[in-house]
This record gives structure tokens, sequence and C-alpha cells, in this order.
């Protein structure tokens, strides 16, 4: 999960040149336009009434260049020249400080300042009418397609060294009319517009409409028929009804009526997505799918989806040649496949062969490092236009949740590098970025109440098209079972009391994995990261038994699940008018401006700079045997990280009086008054009661704004107090300690031979540190016989060994008195005992006979002496060899455990 190291660096607060490209002039303070705007807004109580309900995706980049839309025009500029200049600025104001200029120098170096502030960004003219809402680029940077609410513009992009040009002359931009008898005003709104991953140049746009019309168009830009009329054109509620390929499921034509249906609000276009970008660890259908988010809360899915050229990944015809044909082999004989698979496993087989079949056209690829590509066309077999699967089943009906959508975004699943590689010896031509992800695809829907669902895709999205009318399956269908979804975890991000009236939120893609993204609505952006799900669900994903799968994937539901966490925090306070909505964020990766992260609120921008995950990708990892265990030494605690304060617009607008306050609110009968003496009379009430209303208003918010100021300049030495406690603090354990070490030298000693604190403080540290030396070499010495105790788990024949060898311990030494209780004692150890007894018997007895000579058993009995000491030398080597046997076997035994014990 990213840091953040600094909100919204000075290069983009007020008053540096980048906090002038998002303004709606070059500085507010000094336009009368934009100063008669905003005060027409404070007069008139409340801001011009919207109806559009959508994204506002109005900021975009190409690498660090940025455009952003400002009031209804776009603007370019440099992040990394805005960031240079600013510090140039900076280093020109302290040797002017230093070198004390005259003043009619100083006025030379402002002026040249304030024209150096007017070429921080260029002026970008197009012919749109409307509000922009959107601008998205093309991958290669060629083309910007800018999007109102019904009408598409693509506009070629110049090159960045024309853009950047120390100019301050706009720049006219060539637009073509997407569509002028499609999109337009009479039509319905446009809810997506996406390019294609896998166009031809990167010059492939797909739109889908709000009542969910997709339309592929393939442009030119030498060929300007290119941007009248599409390629392909999918009604999808024809579609979703459709029986056969030979259908018409083109969109209704113009004037044409289409009448009320169900689908009318089921199918309400939300937003779309890809399911791939088009690289090569992605799986082969998933750059092919085109995700289709509906308002309502149901998703569909259309695969594949292709122009009528297309690009693929060196990665992508392998990868589905090899599963479709597997697949086919697999199903071959086996009477549990429907003939509904069958007939979709042969039209998979067919496009697929199709496409083999072909001989690719080279062509070099348009880019910094120019290589060949491989173009092909799209395959005749089956058709181009495949089958709508969905909606896929997300919440059950019980759960009684309603899902309103407002974005989604699609991880795609990654390649099967063993299923790809079957049968190749040498895979050192496959050169893949990554191959830490799922193989399963991850959907995120976001609802417009900041609840992210995300799922898993666990049957995956194939080809699947319509059967023809010529076919016996269209005769004899077998109904398919509908797809479902499995979530993992609902996420919130905005409470209720937070949302605007028209809150959409968006998704963002991160610069640095596909697994973590960003979320923008109207409190900030918040981060999430995927990646906590995929070692557990890659591991049931690859797991060739399924038995307890249910249960194992219940406790991971259960588990941390994805990462959160609010990065920007966006506060609007009162005192600027109404809440403005959010720009969808962008982020990047520059070695200059590092992990950034831009947003835009109204006007203002909204910056965070996060710390890099450099070392996490390249897998760099701090070895834990050469760690430092010395503390850190930090004397002060840093507050939390907060962003800058900015001013609020109120205290820059020019006041509402003058001509423009009494051109607007006196009639044009009662002008001749202005040059007489003020009488009482109806009109000098009026005009006195609409200049109280306009004073009240904007002297509410001038007070506002100063408590806001007054508040956090409070705050502000509340704090320097409390780091100021704090050092006094620190200071007085100094002197504490420095006072305990004097004690320690007598009072005989003389002020000379009395060390100074600072010794005192240098000598308590040395003993630290030599004791923190001993304290780790300690540990690494245990971290060692850990290490060396470790080791790999036991075989099987080594754990029956184990177990014989606690049997014969059980056997040869004696159990405590519980252990008698519950079971006999073994017959070794009590052989042992018994014999024991009875040599010290026989030993003692013939001590007896030896030392006492009786007459009696003389006479009765007579043992000869040779016969006498043979039996007591074979006893006693009897003895001699069992308590040998008992003795070993004690000492084995010994070893053993102090081996494992270790």
């Amino acid at each position: 999960m990213p840091k953040v190291i600094s909100y919204t660096p000075s290069w983009l607060s007020r008053p540096s040149p980048g906090f002038r490209l998002f303004s709606s002039s070059e500085d507010a303070s000094r336009s009368p336009r934009a100063n008669g705007k905003s005060s027409m807004s404070s007069v008139n109580g409340s801001r011009t009434k919207d109806d559009y309900l959508g994204p506002k995706r109005t900021i975009a980049r190409r690498g660090t260049e940025i455009f952003v839309v400002v009031g209804n025009q776009i603007r370019w500029s440099d992040l990394c020249m805005l960031k240079e200049d600013w510090e140039e600025g900076q280093d020109l104001r302290k040797g002017k400080s230093k070198s004390k200029e005259v003043g009619y120098a100083n006025g030379n170096h402002e002026e040249e300042g304030d024209g150096h502030a007017d070429s921080s960004y260029r002026t970008l003219k197009v012919p749109v009418s409307e509000q922009i809402r959107q601008i998205i680029p093309s991958p290669n940077g060629q083309l910007l397609a800018i999007l109102t609410s019904h009408t598409v513009h693509i506009a070629i992009l110049p090159d960045s060294s024309h853009l950047g040009q120390p100019e301050t002359t706009p720049i006219r931009l060539k637009t073509h009319i997407l569509g002028p008898t499609i999109h337009v005003l009479s039509q319905p709104a446009v809810a997506s517009a996406l390019w294609h991953p896998l166009g031809v140049g990167a010059n492939c746009l797909v739109t889908t409409t709000a009542e969910a019309v997709v339309r592929v168009w393939e442009l030119g830009i030498e060929s300007r028929w290119s941007f009248d009329s599409p390629t392909l054109t999918i009604d999808l509620r024809k579609l979703a009804d459709g029986k056969s390929q030979e259908d018409d499921f083109g969109a209704y034509g113009l004037g044409r009526n289409r009448g009320f249906s169900a689908d009318s609000i089921e199918m309400e276009v939300a937003s779309a997505c890809f399911g791939g970008t088009g690289t090569e660890e992605e799986h082969g259908w998933a750059s092919l799918t085109l995700w289709v988010a509906m308002k309502e809360g149901d998703v569909y899915a259309l695969c594949p989806l292709l122009p009528t050229k297309w690009q693929p990944s060196s990665t992508l015809v392998p990868s589905l040649s090899t599963a479709v044909i597997s697949k086919l082999a697999a199903q071959q004989g086996d009477e549990s496949v429907t003939a509904e698979e069958r007939r979709q496993n042969d039209q998979q087989y067919s496009w697929i062969s199709d496409i083999d079949s072909q001989e690719p056209v080279l062509a070099v690829e348009e880019s910094e490092f120019s290589h060949e590509v491989e173009i092909f066309h799209r395959p005749a077999r089956p058709g181009p236009i495949p089958r709508l699967q969905g909606p896929f089943e997300i919440l059950s009906e019980e759960s009684g949740e309603y899902l309103e959508v407002s974005d989604i975004y699609v991880v795609a699943a990654k390649v099967d590098l063993d299923e790809l590689m079957l049968g190749e010896d040498d895979e050192s031509d496959l050169d893949l970025a990554n191959q830490d992800g799922l193989s399963a695809a991850m959907i995120c829907l976001l609802a417009r109440n900041g609840r992210v669902y995300v799922c898993l895709d666990l049957e995956g999205v194939e080809g699947q098209w319509l059967p023809s009318k010529k076919s016996e399956a269209l005769r004899h269908s077998d109904p398919m079972a509908p797809p479902s979804l499995t979530v993992l975890e609902a996420l919130d991000t905005l409470r209720p009391e937070n949302a605007l009236d028209g809150e959409w939120p968006t998704f963002s893609a991160d610069a640095h994995s596909r697994y973590t993204l960003f979320l923008t609505n109207s409190t900030g952006v918040f981060f999430f990261s995927l990646e906590p799900w995929l070692p557990g669900l890659e591991g049931e994903l690859q797991a060739s038994n399924s038995a307890g799968s249910a249960i194992r994937l219940d406790v991971l539901t259960q588990g941390p699940g994805a990462l959160r966490e609010w990065v920007l925090p966006i506060d609007q306070r009162d005192e600027d008018g109404p809440r403005k909505g959010v720009a969808t964020c962008v982020v990047l990766q520059d070695s200059d401006l590092g992990y950034f992260l831009l947003t835009l609120v109204g006007e203002q921008p909204q910056a965070a700079t996060l710390d890099s995950p450099y070392d996490k990708l390249n897998h760099v990892v701090e070895d834990s045997s050469h760690r430092d265990f010395e503390p850190e030494m930090k004397l002060l605690a840093l507050g939390p990280t907060r962003s800058a304060y900015q001013p609020p617009m109120s205290l820059f607008e020019e006041s509402s009086f003058g001509k423009t306050f009494l051109d607007k609110h006196q009639d044009s009968r009662h002008k001749w008054t202005r040059t007489q003496e003020i009488r009482l009379s109806g009109a000098t009430l009026q005009l006195m009661t609409e200049a109280h209303r306009v004073l009240s208003e904007q002297t509410q918010r001038l007070g506002a704004a100063a408590a806001d100021l007054f508040r956090r300049c409070e705050r502000m030495q509340d704090e320097f107090r409390e780091q100021l406690r704090q050092a006094n603090e620190v200071a007085n354990r100094i002197d504490s300690l420095a006072d305990v070490g004097e004690d320690d030298y007598g009072d005989a000693e003389t002020e000379k031979e009395r060390p100074t604190a600072n010794a005192l403080l240098e000598q308590r540290l040395e003993k630290a540190r030599a004791r923190q030396a001993e304290l780790a070499a300690r540990h690494e010495a245990l971290r060692r016989k850990l290490a060396r105790s470790g080791g790999r788990e036991l075989s099987e024949k080594e754990e029956v060994w184990a177990s014989e060898m606690e049997k014969l311990g059980h056997s040869v030494l004696e159990r405590e008195a519980g252990d008698e209780d519950e079971q006999q004692p073994l017959e070794l150890w009590q052989r042992y005992r018994e014999a024991r007894d009875l040599a010290g018997d026989l030993v003692a007895q013939t001590k007896d006979i030896a030392e006492n000579d009786r007459p009696e058993i003389k006479d009765s009995f007579k043992v000869p002496q040779d016969l006498r000491k043979a039996k007591v030398t074979q006893v006693m080597s009897l003895l001699e060899r069992e308590a040998a046997l008992v003795e070993a076997a004690q000492n084995r035994l010994e070893r053993l455990n102090l081996s494992t014990a270790t």
C-alpha cells in the first residue's frame, strides 16, 4: 500500500503558473470575465442547473503531458516543465532578495515572471459547442476523443515538441465529428468511449450509447469517411433476444421509434470496459471481451468483439489455438458434454482455424521503439457479431441489495504458460513481464453509493456465437445455465450524507500493477489493491483436488481481503459555494515527479505524491541477516502529512457592486436616477434590498473564509506549542541523564577532571551500543541455531524409526506410577529387575557360604569348588551383559532426545 509523502505541491498552488493552468483565467483576481461569472453565480445564489449524470473525465495525460478541460476549452501543459519553471522562479526570487537590486530592476523581473507564467500552458481550440464531459487520448497519443453528453469529436494532437514552443497563441486542432448523424442531440446519450486494445495503430474506437448500442469505428487520419459511419453496429437489446446469426442486430435508424420495453430500463448502460489491455501476459480471450455494466446492476459480456483489421500480441493466437484444440480433444467421447457445448467448441475451432489459415500482413508500429507487428483480418466464420453473454448473476435475491452501477473495472486472467509452451523445448523467446497474477478474471463493480464489489469470474468468458438458421442446434437448442460472478467482498467508500445529488464515482488504472486501482468520488481518492487475494485464490484455482474448496473459499472471503486506503481526502468548504464534482484522477510515474496522483476539484488542482513501489516490483528484499538492530532515534514525533492551505475563491473574487450590478438590477427607465439625489421611492427600496442581499451573501462568504483562516492559525499555534513542549521534555530528559552521569564521580574530583555532559552522554551511548551489539550477536546465534535445527520435514522412514525408538524407550525405561495404572509394565525392564534381584540374592548367598563354613551343609551336600566358581562366573557374565545392553539403550535414547530438542 503506498504511503502519502506529500500533498498538493507548491508548483500547483496559488499563485504559481501550475495553478493558472487549471483556473478559468490566467489570474482569477485580474480577469473581469471570470469575476463577472462568479459574481453572477453569487447573485443568483445557486449554480446553473446541470442535468448531466455520468463520469467526469476532464483530465487526461500523455506521458507527463496533461490535457485538462477548463470551462469549455482544452489546455495543454507538461508537469515536468511546470515544476522546473517554478523552481527557476524560486531561485530567481532568492537571488533578487540577496542582491537587493533597485526597484526598476525588480519591476522588470516581475514582468518577465508574468510573461513566463503566461507561456506555461497552451490553449487547444476545438469546435465543440456543448459542455465537454470526457477527454480520452488514444494509446499512441495521436488522437484525442472529446465527449459531450451526446456528441463525440476526434481531434488530431500535435507532437509534444510543437506544443512545447514558447508561445501563448492558441492552437486550433484539426477535429472530426464522429457520426454526424449518429451521435447527435436527438439520439441517445453516449455512455462510454473506449480505444480498442487490438486496433491497428491504436485508431479503433468503440462507443456505447445509453440505449445499449455498441459501434466499432476504424478511424483513418487521411480518410474523412471513416468518421462518418462505423464498421460494425450491434444493438445489445436485439442481440439479447436473438436466435440466429442472420437476424438484424443493427441500431434503429434516425427518427425511428423503438417503442417501450422492459429492456429500456434494465439495459440502460452505465459504463463499459475491455477485459484486457492487449499485453502478452494476459489470457487470449481477455482483450477480445467487452464488458458492459448496466445502471440497474446487470453485467453483460461480448466476446469476441473485433474490428475488420486487428493486431494481436505475440501470445494471443498461440494461446487461443492451444486452448481451443485441447478443449475440443478432451470432449471427444465424453457423453456428459451437451450439444450446445459441442456447437460452441466447433464454432471456436472454425474461428481460430480461419485465423491460423491467414497470412498476416507485417507493418511497422509507429512508436518510440518501432518494431514489426502482424495484422490479421477478422474471421468471416462464424460471423462478426458474437453472442451476448449474461446477465451475470452477482447478488442473490435473498440479499435484498439494490445495485446501481456507475463504473466497471476488469483485471484480465493471466495466460497459461504450461498450456502455451506444451511441447516446446525452448522458452527463452517468451519474455513475460509479470506472471504473478490470477488464473481467473477479477471484476470490480462500483455503485453510485460508493460501494465496491470485488467479483471473480470462475467460469471464464470465451468466444460464443449464435447458431445459424440452417443449424439443427437452432431447433434443438438446450437452455444454458445463466453465468455468474462470485462476490468476494464489498467495500464502502462513501457515506450517504456526504454524497452529492449527481454522485458518479469512477475507477482509474494504476501506473504500476494491474491489480491496483484508484477510485474517485466527491470525498477524495481511494487506493485499492487486490494483490492480497492472489496467493490464496491461485492456490485454489490450481488445485487438482476440489474436495473442501467451498470451505477454503469461505475462509478466504472472511480474511482481510483487498487493501483500501484514503490517499487524497478532499474537504470542500461551505464558503466556496455549492460542492463541486471531482474529476477522475490520473496516476503517473516519472523520475522527476515520482509516483504522482492528480485530480481537479472545480478549478483547483489536488495532488498527492506517493512512495514508489519500484523496490517491490524489482523484488529487492532486504536480507534479515544483515539488518541493523539499532533503533531509530526520533526525538520529536512528526505529525501526519497534511495538504497545504488553499485560500478560498471568495477571497479573490471582485465585488459585485459596480456597473454590472446596476445594469442588471435597475430598469432602464430608472437609469436617470443615478445622477440625481437619492429619493425615497419604491425603486430605490428595491435596489437597496437587492444590494443588501448581494452584500450580505458576499460578506457571509468572506466572514466564513476569514473564520476558517483564523481557526487554522489557532490550530497551527497549538501545534507549535505542542512541539515546543515535546522539545522541552526531550531537553529535560537529556539534562537528567547528564546529572545522573555526573553523580557517579565523587566530590573529590576537580572540575577539570570531571567530564562534561556531552562526554557523559557519549559514554552512556557507547555502553548502550555495546549492549545492543551483544544482544544482536546473541540473537544472531540463536537464529542460526534455530535455522540449523529446522530443515525439511521428516520422511516416512524417519517417522517409522522415531516411533520404534519411542516404543523401545517405553519398554526399556521404567514408567511413572501414573502410567503403571493405565498399562502393565513391559517385559524387558521387568525381566531386568528380576534378574538384578536374583543376582543380588545369589551373590549374597555365595558370600555367606564362602565366609561361614557350616558343618551341616558340608555333611549333607557338598559342591565342588571348581564347579561353584564356574557357575558364579557364568551368572556374573550374564548380569554384566544384560547391564551393558540396558545402558547402551539408555544412552542412545538420551542422545535422540537431545538431538530432537535442539
